[in-house]
């Protein structure tokens, strides 16, 4: 009942805010106060509806087959994280929802989202899959058109990748049924198993291609930034944390359940070139190049988008190694960078309310003017670089024990490559808003409200909790494990057993905790401290006032862009797809001079047919 509920409380939720939206004179005010509501309901139901995994409920009949639906291990857990994220975006939007803005579907839109993400994970064929995928792109593009004018053109752009992403997976449906004669899993499991390899590749590119374009994963990853950076700041966070991971999902159940490993091992050539490797070096290119293009964006919300994209390089080789470690550091990375990414674009968002932009070399100064957004983003970027105690750590740190123990050190390196980028570009970022120079036109900033504060607050203690004890989820993420397939990772609360490889965090944040506390005893037997104001000070014998820019806000790592740059913000797949955008758009202006608007030409035109029918027609007989 409860997995049925998670289908119908969306499809109940977008009606109704579709028609508040359109009859309610205050809209916004009621669509707040009913989206807050069935948000809350979806939660309760997704976590009551535990008790139902293993179940199956069956839908309408199309085509002669009966869709079915059901939860497992892995879409509970992709469930709690959707409609989780989903309701800490609502509240978040009940204070920086502003009436007059450009969005008056939001909510209504929100709710159609869920229903595509939660039907794609309970999904238990893949005709039914296809049909909630296909439903879940459409309300992504109307999703982000929840914004500013730009947001309508670059969600275009994710539009031209989702089409071509669904197009590749109706063939691939076709293909399999054709070959099985089904559209259940485990039928298509059953005859992918006898497969020569040809016909395996062409299954295998079929299935994992449209998912690598929702992962955004490298070279089909240029869509994402500018289509999540544009739209409205919490739709941001929202997309950023879970829309692209639905294709990991994806890469998940198609590798482990529908292709299965056993399988893969027939796709390659030689002990170093497969299919596991070709996804794990697609994955360590996310990893390093979208990272690095991220250090040098000088818009907060472009700059993480960009992160959206190379963290999940990450859970994509994590995956892709089929190990106990790997496996369990690329489903944990899912739900830590979940946690982090939406804790910095909800404190993003916070000083966009305030100052009305996230323009870095505009910004600057603000940690004594808006606190807890400082907080709430020092935690995120914490957990994003990896570092303890924040659960970004330990997920990055079983992904890169599973790489070096499983004889990929090139891939380590890249890891660890693109966790540099990520210290680099997170310092930039708590650097231009919160420290140096206040300018003068922000001297009247204050914090926001409760709605918004108390999701940063939330995710604060989320990112620190699981952190600390992320036997919290890993005990969960073991049982996903088991039902995919792969031997489940022994975990403590605290961590990981020694049998495999000994991580505890109780220990490791000890260690941290007393690290600062004796930086702090330092500080405090310290030379006596005089707080200055900003303008009292001086460089190079001059006293400085409020005409002169003494920090470095403007132009982050300059010198850096000077010499890369180039490399990163115009690379070859940027010019490949303004090459085939010119293409396109030459032969279509040849097509349109073909409508001339002239009846002699169109008579022409009627008269050659007329002429090629009968020669091909006498040739016929």
């Amino acid at each position: 009942m409860n997995t049925f509920l998670l289908l119908i409380f969306p499809l109940a939720g977008f009606l109704i805010a579709a028609l508040f939206s359109a009859f309610s004179k205050k809209g916004l005010v009621v669509g707040k106060t009913f989206a807050f509501l069935g948000f809350s309901a979806i939660v309760l139901v997704a976590i009551m509806a535990k008790s139902e995994i293993g179940s199956i409920i069956y839908g309408p009949m199309m085509f002669g087959w009966q869709l079915q639906f059901g939860l497992t291990a892995i879409s509970w857990y992709f469930a709690l994280m959707i409609s989780g994220i989903s309701w800490l975006t609502v509240v978040f939007s009940l204070g920086a929802l502003r009436e007059g803005g450009t969005y008056p579907m939001y909510y209504a839109w929100l709710f159609a989202k869920n229903l595509g993400m939660l039907g794609v994970i309970l999904s238990q064929d893949i005709l039914a899959f296809f049909i909630m995928w296909e439903f879940m792109s459409w309300t992504t593009y109307f999703l982000l058109q929840q914004g500013t004018k730009k947001a309508r053109s670059t969600a275009m752009g994710y539009l031209i990748y989702a089409i071509i992403a669904s197009m590749i997976l109706f063939a691939g449906i076709i293909f399999l049924h054709q070959a099985s004669g089904s559209f259940g899993f485990s039928e298509i499991a059953s005859t992918v198993a006898g497969f020569d390899m040809r016909t395996l590749i062409l299954a295998a590119v079929l299935l994992l291609a449209p998912m690598l374009i929702e992962s955004a994963a490298y070279p089909l990853h240029r869509w994402m930034a500018p289509a999540y950076s544009s739209a409205e700041t919490g739709i941001t966070a929202f997309l950023s944390a879970i829309s692209t991971r639905i294709g990991l999902y994806g890469v998940a159940i198609f590798l482990f359940t529908v292709l299965g490993f056993t399988a893969m091992k027939k796709l390659s050539a030689g002990h170093y070139f497969n299919l596991q490797v070709v996804i794990m070096t697609i994955g360590a290119f996310t990893m390093v190049v979208p990272t690095f293009t991220a250090l040098f964006q000088h818009d907060a919300k472009k700059l993480m988008a960009w992160h959206s994209v190379g963290q999940g390089g990450y859970m994509l080789v994590g995956l892709a190694t089929a190990t106990s470690l790997g496996v369990a550091g690329g489903l944990f990375h899912i739900f830590t960078y979940l946690t982090y990414v939406t804790l910095i674009l909800f404190c993003i968002a916070a000083v966009e309310y305030r100052t009305g932009t996230t323009n870095l070399n505009s910004l600057g100064g603000l940690i004594k003017k808006q606190p807890i957004a400082y907080v709430g983003l020092l935690f995120g970027i914490i957990g994003l670089a990896g570092i303890p105690p924040m659960n970004g750590f330990v997920s990055k740190w079983l992904i890169y024990r599973s790489l070096i123990l499983g004889g990929h050190p090139f891939l380590a390196l890249a890891a660890f490559i693109g966790t540099l980028g990520t210290i680099l570009s997170v310092y930039k970022l708590i650097h231009n808003i919160f420290l140096g120079q206040l300018p003068e036109r922000y001297n009247d900033v204050k914090e926001v409200g409760f709605f918004m504060q108390l999701p940063i607050w939330i995710l604060m203690l989320v990112v620190l909790g699981t952190g600390v004890f992320p036997g919290l989820i890993l005990g969960w993420v073991a049982k996903i494990q088991v039902s995919l397939g792969v031997e489940p990772l022994a975990v403590t609360l605290s961590g990981v057993q020694a049998s495999a490889g000994q991580l505890n965090m109780n220990v490791v944040s000890s260690v941290f905790g007393a690290t600062m506390l004796v930086a702090f005893i330092i500080f405090l037997i310290g030379g006596r401290r005089r707080i200055v104001g900003q303008y009292n000070n001086y460089a190079a014998g001059h006293f400085l006032d409020k005409t002169v820019k003494y920090n470095f806000n403007y132009n982050f790592y300059s010198a850096y862009e000077h010499i890369f740059g180039k490399r990163f913000l115009n690379p070859p797949v940027k010019r490949g797809e303004e090459g085939l955008v010119a293409l396109v758009e030459r032969a279509s202006d040849f097509a349109r001079r073909i409508y001339t608007g002239g009846l002699n030409t169109y008579l022409a035109y009627s008269l050659g047919a007329v002429i090629l029918m009968v020669v091909i027609l006498k040739g016929a007989i």
